[in-house]
């Protein structure tokens, strides 16, 4: 946006992962001075009036001046400077600083369409670089509109400079743009990105840009991205043909190196951004938000070219299913990818034969794809069946020969225990590769590099490990990485991985030199490169994609190595997350609850608090649920009136006099859009039912962060007047909306910290007559209340 340049909240994807960061605990701004903030506004600016403006106004401003930063400079600031003579003085002059926004509304603006030209409320917030060419702004939200059939009567855009005052706009304090602004765009709830070019978005270098994506992810809303029809077209024919190229763009997002037109507003971000989220966690939710966007927008074109099947677009529709399978591949949904494979795999055969290299190159990518799953042995047979094909049809030095030869080598590599057979065939296998793709394409090719990486890895694994061996690895890993930064840059996934594996490799020969140990400047050279390989994986990959958890698992792995003979191993679990997750995967019982309460309290209540407290969840002082931006706990924030989301307002008065104890949460919308979504990258984290729910406590003391500790400070007394209280008010709530089943078929159920990562209770109030395929994922882990109240009611002392 711009604005101040001049120029996983809810649901059931918080039970889907348990994780916790030690952050250290951040001041939150005091209430009574974020009270006194002005409101941020939320009004929309018709499409219509937008290219109205821009028509008008063409001819007043030069080329240069030509965008919103232009435009608010030369036409905005001094249209909404109102000039007026004093009623009691005459000859003194009295001033007012609008916003348009206000112009409008006070002088009735119409459009070209006579509709009026802004609204009290936008439905779509748009966040854009102010250096745009206001023609490539204009025919981008154009082109939106046109794509998603939106009507034009009742859409309305949140643009920065025609909404906020401008004349004000450069002195709000960071504080407003983290409580007052994020405010703003919950309450939207759809967020649209002008994002030219597509291969390096000018937006994404732009601070306030970066802050505004992360206000939308924080606060649950929409997510969408808009380009000119020729950007678009652009982009469709590279999700078509150049995989590779979407990949690479992705991977150049860092948002550290972002930059505001005012230094000091540049200053005052990144400061923010350090102490609340940091900036590689930023970089994961940009990446994530930006890679999900480009699944979205390639399945709503896959499915476009399905409906719209004809003998003219069949290539090109088998060839987005083949890079929208890769792209689901590579982000980590191996089971969506293997299910799109798969089906086009029976499409090309029976089209084109099994043997034709388009088949082939398929069969290719499924074997992978099956690899990935660790389905090893389908994943064998189907890289054998490959690489024989293509040597009879294409010859061994053909480069899909090769690519095949290496695939199996890589398969073969990974094979436990390693035999002596198996090492040597893969061996020979891997010199094939190497030595026929140097010939092919290049000995610095990235292909031809990314197979000398992963041949250098096997040969530091191997079974019966000599130095010459590791010398000849260590050789091989400098080149292949060093050549793959240089070439890719060093975020890339490929030069990732091969950095993942160098570092390994000096691991391995620490180890043979050593004699087992892991001790000395070697070990301590591989680990500062596998936490630099972590932490970008985290931000270009995502922190649960299996590519970051294999770092994460090496690094573990090591430390636990080196912890073997200290006195610290033979302790028990040093966390609560440890302690409960030797002895549960599951607690969906009465019986689980009551062990899983026992187990808690042998482990020390005031353990878990002290965890609390060095993730940020817990002020130390007062003992209540943190509220600020980092960590961000969205419930905490509904409770404590820091936040509030407009869609349920009417949810909190149908709650009456309830609502100052309670309150009912929508979930984010993308998740509820997602309820009925076979897409497996949705199961356990889209709302478990057509109708999804949660009701809160409006109690912030850190003892109601989850119903694991209700009444262990208090007492079971307090604690089953707690759950009473949330049930009732649920049940009650449900029975005034008036589309919810009865009683005897709505689900209530709470989840046990950690199995959930949102530490604030929270009653899942579920439509069990429309549940879901997230439903039955999460179900092991979904304690229903009634049983929850039972076992706090057991610990009740017997008068």
């Amino acid at each position: 946006m711009g604005a101040a340049t001049g120029g996983e909240c809810c649901a059931s994807n918080v039970e889907s992962k348990n994780e916790l960061t030690l952050v250290e605990s951040n001041p939150v701004p005091k209430r009574a001075y974020i009270d006194e903030l002005p409101e941020c506004p939320t009004q929309g600016v018709s499409l219509a009036f937008l290219q109205d403006f821009g028509h008008e106004n063409r001819i007043n401003v030069s080329d240069e001046d030509f965008t919103i930063g232009g435009l608010c400079v030369h036409i905005i600031k001094p249209f909404t400077k109102i000039t007026t003579k004093s009623p009691y003085f005459p000859v003194r002059e009295e001033v007012e600083l609008l916003s348009y926004a206000d112009v409008g509304f006070r002088t009735d603006l119409r459009d070209s369409r006579g509709c009026r030209a802004f609204h009290i409320l936008a439905k779509h917030f748009v966040s854009h670089a102010w250096r745009y060419n206001f023609q490539i702004f204009l025919a981008a939200l154009y082109n939106w509109v046109l794509q998603t059939g939106s009507d034009q009567d009742i859409t309305y855009f949140w643009v920065d400079a025609f909404v906020v005052n401008q004349h004000a706009a450069n002195d709000f304090p960071m504080e407003w743009w983290s409580t007052r602004f994020a405010q703003a765009v919950c309450d939207i709830g759809s967020t649209i990105l002008i994002s030219v070019p597509w291969q390096d978005p000018l937006p994404l270098k732009r601070v306030w840009v970066i802050w505004e994506i992360l206000c939308t992810h924080q606060m649950g809303a929409r997510f969408d991205i808009a380009m000119p029809d020729e950007a678009m077209s652009d982009f469709r024919m590279a999700l078509i043909n150049s995989f590779d190229t979407v990949q690479t763009a992705l991977s150049k997002v860092d948002v550290g190196l972002s930059v505001a037109y005012h230094k000091s507003h540049q200053d005052m971000v990144h400061s923010e951004i350090e102490r609340t989220i940091g900036f590689t966690k930023l970089n994961e939710m940009v990446s994530l938000r930006m890679n999900r966007w480009l699944i979205e927008a390639a399945s709503r074109e896959l499915i476009l070219m399905k409906e719209q099947a004809c003998k003219e677009n069949w290539m090109e529709r088998m060839q987005l299913q083949d890079n929208l399978a890769r792209m689901l591949r590579e982000s980590g949904n191996v089971v969506g990818a293997e299910v799109s494979f798969t089906e086009l795999l029976a499409e090309l055969e029976v089209k084109l034969g099994k043997d034709d290299v388009t088949a082939l190159s398929c069969l290719n990518q499924l074997a992978v794809t099956l690899q990935k799953a660790n389905r090893i042995d389908d994943a064998l047979q189907r890289h054998r069946d490959c690489l024989e094909r293509r040597r009879r049809i294409l010859g061994e030095d053909h480069e899909d020969t090769l690519q095949s030869t290496s695939n199996l080598a890589v398969l073969l590599s990974t094979q436990r225990p390693l035999t002596v057979e198996t090492f040597e065939e893969a061996r020979t296998l891997y010199s094939r590769a190497v030595k026929g793709r140097e010939t092919s394409i290049g000995a610095d090719h990235p292909r031809t590099l990314y197979t000398l990486s992963n041949f250098a890895k096997f040969l530091s694994e191997a079974p019966k490990p000599t130095m010459e061996l590791l010398e000849e690895a260590e050789r091989a890993h400098e080149r292949a990485a060093s050549k793959l930064v240089e070439e890719l840059s060093q975020g890339h996934p490929l030069s990732l991985a091969a950095l993942h594996n160098q570092a390994s490799c000096w691991l391995d020969r620490a180890c043979f030199e050593g004699q087992g140990t892991l001790k000395g400047p070697l070990v301590e050279k591989a680990l500062s490169q596998l936490r630099t390989v972590y932490k970008l994986r985290i931000e270009k990959l995502g922190k649960e994609h299996p590519d970051t958890e294999l770092t994460e698992r090496k690094l573990a792995e090591v430390s636990l190595r080196q912890m073997s003979s200290d006195s610290a191993a033979l302790e028990g679990p040093s966390s609560w997350q440890d302690a409960f997750q030797l002895r549960f995967d599951q607690c969906n019982t009465a019986a689980l609850f009551k062990q899983a309460r026992a187990h808690l309290r042998t482990f020390g209540i005031e353990k878990v608090r002290d965890e609390l407290v060095k993730t940020g969840f817990v002020d130390c002082d007062t003992g209540d649920l943190t509220t600020g931006f980092q960590p961000f706990n969205f419930f905490a924030r509904i409770a404590s009136n820091d936040q509030q989301q407009r869609i349920a307002t009417h949810d909190q008065y149908l709650l009456g006099q309830l609502s100052v104890n309670y309150a009912i949460v929508h979930n984010k919308p993308e998740c509820d859009d997602n309820w009925n979504s076979a897409d497996p990258s949705w199961l356990g984290k889209a709302s478990m039912s057509m109708r999804h729910r949660f009701l809160i406590p409006r109690n912030v003391h850190w003892e109601w962060f989850n119903v694991l500790t209700f009444g262990l400070i208090s007492g079971p007394q307090t604690g089953v007047e707690m759950l009473e209280g949330m049930k009732h008010a649920a049940l009650l709530w449900a029975s005034q909306v008036g589309d919810w089943p009865d009683a005897s078929r709505i689900g209530l159920f709470l989840v046990v910290w950690p199995l959930t990562t949102m530490p604030h209770a929270h009653l899942h109030i579920v439509d069990l007559d429309h549940v879901g395929l997230s439903f039955e994922r999460l179900s092991k882990k979904m304690l229903p209340v009634d049983q929850a109240i039972e076992v706090l009611r057991a610990e009740i002392p017997q008068q």
